[in-house]
């Protein structure tokens, strides 16, 4: 017996194979379905993330610019 997994999307309760091509002609299987949570945050943009992130370190303008030194530095 052999397996097959494949990416499927749900379209008002219709199953939808990203890759058809791979579906045998007639076989069974089972469906596993991935419900994303509700994340309890709002998303953040990567710059009000930033100035969340200096806020909670308390960092004033010249730490602020000291970090972004580090941060740079440690990239290379």
């Amino acid at each position: 017996m052999s397996y097959l997994t494949l990416e499927v999307e749900i379209d008002h309760g219709k199953v939808v194979p990203k890759e058809p091509g791979q579906l045998p002609q007639t076989g069974s299987g089972l469906l596993t379905i991935f419900q994303s949570k509700p994340n309890a945050q709002p998303q953040l943009a990567p710059l009000q993330a930033l100035e969340a992130l200096q806020k909670h370190l308390r960092l004033d303008a010249k730490k602020t610019a000291e970090w972004m030194t580090v941060v740079r530095e440690a990239r290379r």
